[in-house]
């Protein structure tokens, strides 16, 4: 929400799983079960959601391919106004700053280099800023119901 500046949670979470699933649809399995279980509890079901190993990876090569079917995504959850390079490179930088650098380079391997091209961009947080996906040691403690 914030990278995008929206204020609407609902259309930000659904916006987040079409990237989402269609980087876990173009990895390897076991990449993608890997970035799925570096996601916090809430974003690990929005990633598994509808998933069917049986079609992966998909075998296309080509950033347009992939910005082809997060397009597809979007107008699927009638967000035909969002701009699908906008949208990837919001969730790039929001996987930035909450996994690790060797996380995220072990998907960026497992991308063609086209593809790994949009996990690249100059967007990008440094590593020393990063952030987790939990800032406190007990963050339950701390929770309130518009986390």
């Amino acid at each position: 929400m914030k990278e995008l500046g929206w204020d609407n949670r609902h259309q930000a979470y659904e916006a987040l799983g079409v990237v989402l699933h269609v980087l876990r649809d173009r990895l390897p399995v076991q990449e993608s079960v890997d970035l799925g279980a570096q996601l916090p509890l809430l974003i690990r079901g929005l990633y598994y959601q509808n998933w069917d190993v049986s079609i992966n990876p998909e075998k296309y090569r080509h950033a347009s391919d992939f910005l082809s079917h997060v397009r597809g995504g979007l107008l699927n959850h009638r967000m035909s106004f969002v701009a699908e390079e906008s949208l990837v490179e919001a969730v790039v930088i929001l996987l930035s700053d909450r996994l690790s650098e060797g996380d995220l380079a072990g998907v960026r391997r497992a991308l063609p280099p086209e593809i790994r091209s949009l996990f690249d961009s100059p967007g990008l947080r440094d590593a020393k800023s990063q952030k987790s996906w939990v800032d406190e040691e007990r963050a339950w403690d701390k929770f309130s119901p518009d986390d």
